[in-house]
């Protein structure tokens, strides 16, 4: 499971990487939709082909990408409890129906993972 984070205060629930790829990339690449684990953990865009710009960066040829568990954080990204806290919607899924329902289950994983416990990752 992936959490996303839309810069305008959207959080979604996706599946997996296969999902995530519906994102167009450019707005990957410049933080329009930030991406966390299951557990909180961000997950990291990387481009395993580039976004290609042509004729003053008006024509994007887009990229593809992958997600990678990533504890350093970009300065532009948010740490996930941070991004919560500044959440106001959830798209709705058949997971969560409430933000402190998914802050909950990420604390909840959290602390099982610090006592030993298993770690679900995306």
């Amino acid at each position: 499971m992936i959490f996303v984070v839309v810069e305008d205060g959207t959080v979604e629930v996706i599946e997996d990487l296969e999902e995530a790829k519906r994102y167009e990339p450019i707005d990957v690449e410049s933080y329009v939709f930030t991406f966390y684990d299951s557990d909180g953990t961000w997950l990291r865009p990387r481009f395993t082909e580039p976004n290609r710009s042509r004729l003053f960066g008006l024509i994007v040829t887009p990229g593809t990408f992958e997600l990678e568990r990533s504890a350093d954080l970009d300065p532009a990204v948010d740490p996930f409890d941070v991004a919560m806290r500044e959440a106001d919607a959830l798209t709705p899924n058949p997971h969560f129906s409430t933000l402190q329902e998914i802050t909950l289950a990420v604390a909840t994983l959290r602390g099982a993972t610090k006592k030993g416990g298993p770690l679900q990752c995306g």
